[in-house]
């Protein structure tokens, strides 16, 4: 079961936004620890709670973390902007990725509207006046994309009608045998029923 989005705003409860922050440093460290073993990379947490003197800190070796961070602070600023996701940059992503699957969805409804106004056309149920001259151009280009759909499916008809599917001979052969099997047996039930005939008639 996926999670839900959280909201990212501050918890105004006191009580709660503590035993948020208590929970959620041991998982971020915990997940930190993972990721540095399973994957083998350098990953360094900091946790600073808004009253506390001492931070939470992973790995707990101070050594260890100085050379991590010396490591990052070696980099060139172009190699460290390219790692780094602030909540601002955070915020901008989400922003953009909503805004895309907007877009999806606006271009996805009025392609549906569009195929409704072509179906009450050709239904009689509209006509092509009543059709906004900005939507004419939309409308020939989702009929061209409905052509080259139906074109397509013509064409695999076509192919599978002039090129069968390849048989096995081994199939052939066994079908050959039952419709010969079949027939002789409809032969003798014929020629018993015959010879019975025969026998009552005399």
């Amino acid at each position: 079961m996926s999670r839900k989005n959280v909201k990212l705003s501050i918890i105004k409860d006191v009580a709660s936004r503590k035993s948020s922050l208590t929970n959620r440093s041991h998982g971020l460290l915990k997940k930190t620890e993972e990721m540095s073993v399973l994957c083998d990379v350098d990953a360094c947490a900091i946790i600073y709670g808004k009253d506390d003197q001492v931070p939470l800190v992973w790995p707990s070796s101070e050594t260890e973390v100085r050379r991590i961070i010396n490591n990052y602070k070696s980099m060139s600023h172009v190699g460290q902007s390219e790692r780094q996701l602030d909540q601002q940059s955070l915020l901008k992503q989400t922003v953009q990725k909503n805004e895309e699957k907007l877009a999806r969805i606006q271009s996805k409804n009025r392609e549906l509207q569009m195929e409704n106004i072509i179906t009450d056309i050709m239904t009689g149920r509209a006509t092509l006046e009543q059709v906004p001259p900005c939507d004419l151009d939309y409308m020939i280009r989702v009929l061209q994309e409905r052509m080259k759909l139906v074109k397509n499916r013509i064409s695999n008809w076509e192919n599978n009608i002039n090129n069968p599917p390849f048989q096995n001979s081994n199939t052939n052969r066994d079908d050959n045998l039952k419709i010969n099997s079949s027939l002789c047996h409809e032969d003798g039930v014929m020629e018993a029923s015959t010879s019975r005939n025969n026998h009552t008639s005399e």
